[in-house]
């Protein structure tokens, strides 16, 4: 079907069309004018309220009442309604009193015949009702009969189309019965969940009998798209009519019921926080009655004021408001409150911003450092020289300083000692046998009984930002399932990131650049890597007997009396006394075992005092014989060095330097060579290259060809019971082993050690200080070494080598002609 212009018109277009048997009292014209409906479609049988609002919508009805009152209803396609609504999108008006159709309001001069469906309905005008204070009027139409529109044209400012009528019978069936008392159903469901369809709409659709009256009028009343409401017009069947309507009404309900379960799920949240919220003021208004203030209301204030008060980072001012208003909410009595609470009390307890106030000078930490530990030079210096460099940076973070020695030489009161210099608070934190993770970053609050790490926690006892923080006992930090603490220190102890420490429980960032770390540790190998890494080392190594002598006298004997309640001046003690202990009643590196026997000594004194009303006790060799009892600890490197075979080594260990006993000696066999003393594969290795460098070199020695063909070899490491490791001991055991092939005893002043390679060189080894002291404190006068540990005599203190002598050595046959004695 074309369109065309009034030139095209046909000569009977003013003819009239008879109408369908239900509207015999209507006749139709051929030519109607056409009003374009934008969102709506108008259904036979159906009275539908039309707005007619510009100029080419009121000409159709001013042409339409001048031709019996009679108009066309056409639908815009939906590309010709986007189009319009792009275009202008102000063109709809709205009237809150009025049930307006939507279709009118599009502007008519700007509908194109092509933009309308072919399939309409002609309307009977019923009645005009101009609006007052606005431009159109309300038009009440009556769906008469569905039409099509044969041709379309526009001549004046209003579109005419040429119509035939399309008759529509209703039809009886059960299956139209069932799709119609399906319908019904699900359209009573609709009405009811729907505000805007009055309830008498079900009798009304009870009522009709007739299936096509049925479906116009459902079709009508709910809201479809356009597209659909004309999908439905255009169906020739009712009972397709029917299929349609109840499958779009299904969808309809399924959205209305969904979209009012939200509301009410909405609605039943808002009633049930609106009584909270009634009955929470009517609490207070009560508690004010009876003159009890809200205890949760006055606790968030509380909070509030140290929060305003005091100095804190943005995101804690930020994320402990948020806190403190949940708090507000909550009944002093639940469980989640005291949690809040709980978490409040820490993280206002925690220092953030407070800062030690004394600043001393490098002269007064150096008097109170010298005052309190004797020796230690190379610790001090170091410490030293961290407050000069803040002195000169103020942004300069703390040190984390790793003291490395063994027990009992004064690594953990030397923090004391700091702390003390610096005027800062001394935190000290275990690390021994601490497994667990969380013992260091904390629980999450989600757990019951959680709290922060000992991290935090020291820093509440510290009440500054800025303390000394011991990390004691670092090497012997353990890992399980529970996680690995050492990972979590890498944080702690990293400068470039500890001043974003988060703690589990607290969840913020805690500022840990201004801590002065120390940690201790007796051995570096079982110390993490990484960690290890981020430490800066201070060997701290054993005592010589004169610096025992004065940390004695000056530190130890004071503080045993005064734990003892003796006065100074009851006692008298000669000179050898403290030599004498030192020698004969203890062996150690440190000065722990001292203090433990002058402790013994001091209980003797205080039961003589006690017991004999002295009121002065003189301490000789006689009197300590008395007290302690006999002789505990023997030098015996001479008695050990006697017969040939045994040689003296000096080794490293936790407990710091030690001398070793080597022994070997031969019996009746053939090429045997056995090994005991619990060595490690490293020693047992060492073991094997000095057999086999001592028999290759048999004959340039002078031992006695048939000696390894007609004897077995033993190599004993005492003590049998301690494990030994490493390759230090060396030329010790050639050393031994030549002794006994040529029956000429090793020096019995003499100590040695370094690694010995297959084809005889002596090599460098570590910890020559540790073994130094030992080789002194043992009575040893001359100490061999590589040729290449030359340089580290010279970083030893003068007083701690003090008559010793040291020989050096590049090969084997060097040290066998040092060691051994001529027969």
């Amino acid at each position: 079907m074309g369109l065309f212009d009034r030139k095209n018109k046909p000569e009977s277009a003013d003819e009239p069309i008879n109408s369908p048997k239900e509207n015999k009292d209507h006749q139709i014209p051929k030519e109607l004018p056409v009003i374009a409906l934008k969102n709506t479609v108008i259904y036979p049988h159906t009275v539908v309220p039309v707005f007619f609002e510009d100029a080419a919508s009121l000409s159709a009805l001013e042409a339409a009442q001048k031709q019996g009152g009679m108009i066309g209803s056409f639908a815009l396609k939906d590309d010709a309604r986007k189009r319009i609504e792009t275009e202008d999108n102000d063109t709809e008006v709205e009237d809150d009193d009025t049930p307006v159709t939507e279709g009118d309001k599009t502007e008519s001069s700007r509908v194109k015949p092509a933009d309308l469906y072919r399939i309409g309905t002609a309307c009977l005008i019923h009645r005009v009702m101009p609006i007052s204070g606005r431009q159109g009027a309300m038009v009440v139409l009556q769906g008469l009969s569905k039409v099509n529109a044969l041709q379309m044209w526009r001549e004046q400012p209003y579109i005419t189309a040429m119509v035939e009528v399309i008759e529509e019978e209703s039809s009886e069936s059960k299956e139209i019965r069932a799709l119609m008392k399906n319908a019904l159903s699900t359209a009573q469901r609709i009405i009811q969940n729907t505000p805007y369809l009055p309830q008498e709409l079900q009798i009304a659709l009870e009522d009709l009998s007739d299936p096509l009256k049925f479906v116009y009028l459902l079709a009508t009343l709910v809201r479809f798209d356009a597209s659909e409401k004309q999908m439905i017009l255009e169906e020739v069947l009712v009972e397709d009519k029917l299929k349609k309507t109840a499958a779009i009404l299904s969808r309809e309900l399924e959205q209305i019921e969904l979209g009012g379960k939200i509301v009410s799920n909405v609605k039943k949240e808002f009633n049930r926080m609106s009584r909270e919220a009634f009955l929470r003021q009517q609490l207070k208004e009560i508690q004010r009655e009876l003159g009890e203030e809200n205890e949760s209301a006055q606790e968030a204030g509380e909070y509030r004021q140290k929060l305003e008060k005091g100095k804190f980072p943005k995101e804690f001012v930020k994320e402990i408001s948020r806190e403190i208003d949940r708090l507000e909410t909550m009944h002093p009595q639940s469980s989640e409150y005291q949690v809040i609470r709980t978490y409040l009390d820490w993280v206002f307890d925690i220092p953030w911003t407070l800062q030690s106030r004394k600043k001393p000078g490098l002269a007064t930490v150096e008097k109170v450092l010298n005052a309190d530990h004797y020796g230690l030079k190379e610790t001090k210096e170091r410490i030293l020289e961290y407050l000069a460099v803040r002195q000169l940076n103020k942004n300069h973070h703390g040190p984390i300083l790793c003291l490395v020695g063994p027990p009992g030489v004064g690594k953990t009161s030397l923090g004391k000692s700091i702390a003390k210099a610096l005027g800062k608070s001394f935190i000290r934190m275990s690390l021994g046998g601490v497994h667990d993770e969380a013992e260091i970053r904390g629980h999450r609050r989600t757990y019951v009984g959680a709290m922060p790490g000992k991290v935090i926690q020291g820093m509440r006892r510290a009440e500054s930002i800025d303390p000394v923080f011991m990390l004691d006992e670092i090497d012997k930090v353990g890992n399980d399932y529970r996680g690995d603490p050492s990972s979590a220190l890498l944080e702690v102890l990293d400068p470039e990131q500890n001043n974003t420490f988060r703690d589990h429980y607290l969840d913020l960032d805690y500022d840990l650049s201004n801590v002065f770390f120390i940690a201790t540790a007796n051995v570096l190998e079982t110390i993490q890597p990484a960690l290890r890494d981020r430490m800066e080392i201070i060997q701290l190594s054993g005592y010589v007997d004169g610096e025992k002598i004065e940390i004695a006298k000056r530190h130890i004997w004071p503080k045993v009396l005064e734990r003892h309640g003796i006065e100074p001046k009851q006692v008298k003690i000669t000179d050898d006394i403290f030599p004498t202990i030192i020698n004969q009643y203890t062996q150690e590196a440190g000065v722990r075992g001292l203090e433990k026997q002058l402790s013994r000594l001091a209980r003797k004194i205080a039961f003589h005092i006690v017991k004999t009303k002295e009121r002065r006790i003189t301490i000789d060799e006689a009197k300590l014989r008395e007290f302690l009892g006999p002789q505990r600890v023997f030098p015996e490197v001479a008695a050990r060095t006697a017969n040939p075979g045994v040689a003296t080594g000096l080794a490293w260990t936790a407990a710091g330097g030690e001398i070793l006993f080597i022994e070997a000696n031969k019996m009746p066999g053939g090429k045997k060579f056995e090994l005991t003393g619990q060595l490690g594969a490293v020693m047992k290795e060492s073991a094997k290259i000095a057999y086999s460098l001592v028999r290759a070199r048999s004959e340039q020695l002078g031992i006695a060809s048939d000696f390894f063909t007609k004897h077995d070899i033993h190599l004993h490491v005492p003590a049998g019971a301690v494990p030994k490791d490493g390759p230090s001991a060396g030329i010790t055991m050639t050393t031994a082993i030549a002794s006994l092939a040529l029956g000429r005893p090793v020096r019995n002043d003499f100590a040695m050690t370094g690694e010995i390679t297959l084809s005889g060189l002596v090599l460098p080894i570590g910890g020559v200080k540790e073994k130094v002291i030992a080789a002194r404190r043992a009575g040893i006068k001359t100490v061999l070494l590589p040729e290449k540990n030359r340089a580290d005599i010279k970083e030893v203190d003068p007083s701690l080598i003090e008559g010793l002598s040291f020989e050096f050595a590049e090969t084997i046959d060097q040290v066998l002609d040092i060691a051994l004695l001529n027969n």
